[in-house]
């Protein structure tokens, strides 16, 4: 099954480097252009991303039953566990810096809906939008760390035995950040950085749980945000 596998990994390394990007980027500006007329585009758009998600994330898991016999011997060790420790303090501030936008006053909106422009179509309007949208923010903490930290620490330490753990996190951040050639070069830029952390702390700590939390709340704190501030589109 390991050729099976290798080809697997191969196939979807490829597309999250060189398709997704441009695919994630088309999604977005389809929403745009129905976002105005369609009343149902935005909950349509945030379910095809739950979807897809959870497809890409069971690729993921064959993937790695197919290979099982290597799985282990090319996840990452941890080398500082204790790092988990920064976790409380970074969710503390993660809901601090939420609540300075809610209560700042003019200038904080202002400056919330300059930095939200570039994914105001993404952003929940309606209750039932904020529940969907509280699923793709949970679903998102867990898939994409499987796909892009899970897979991709493990496929590129099988594809380059020798690679640095620097090169892992660039490699793999790199990939994260083009992932939201969507939201323009500064998205990219800053959800790069913020793969790169994820990286990080992941092969710290030796496991993906860390990352999944903290992915999933910087999400989900959208929702803990004055979003009227932010024009629809």
């Amino acid at each position: 099954m390991l050729p099976l596998a290798a080809v697997g990994a191969f196939l979807l390394g490829a597309w999250l480097v060189f398709g997704q990007p441009f695919a994630g980027r088309r999604r977005y500006r389809r929403l745009l252009a129905a976002i105005g007329h369609d009343p149902g585009a935005r909950l349509r758009h945030f379910r095809r991303g739950i979807a897809s998600e959870w497809l890409a994330a069971a690729l993921v898991g064959l993937l790695a039953a197919l290979a099982h016999t290597r799985v282990r011997s090319v996840w990452p060790a941890a080398h500082d566990p204790k790092v988990i420790d920064q976790l409380p303090g970074l969710c503390v501030a993660l809901l601090l810096v939420t609540f300075a936008y809610r209560v700042g006053g003019q200038g904080a909106r202002r400056l919330l809906a300059v930095q939200l422009r570039p994914v105001a179509a993404l952003l929940p309007r309606t209750t039932q939008e904020q529940w969907t949208f509280a699923a793709l923010a949970v679903t998102a903490g867990v898939c994409e760390e499987l796909i892009y930290r899970g897979f991709g620490l493990a496929a590129l330490r099988w594809a380059v035995p020798g690679i640095s753990e620097g090169a892992l996190i660039a490699v793999t951040a790199t990939a994260f950040g083009l992932a939201h050639l969507y939201q323009g070069r500064v998205g990219v830029v800053l959800t790069g950085v913020l793969g790169a952390y994820f990286a990080w702390i992941t092969i710290s700590t030796g496991t993906l749980l860390p990352a999944m939390l903290l992915h999933g709340l910087v999400d989900l704190r959208i929702l803990g945000l004055p979003l009227e501030a932010v024009p629809p589109t």
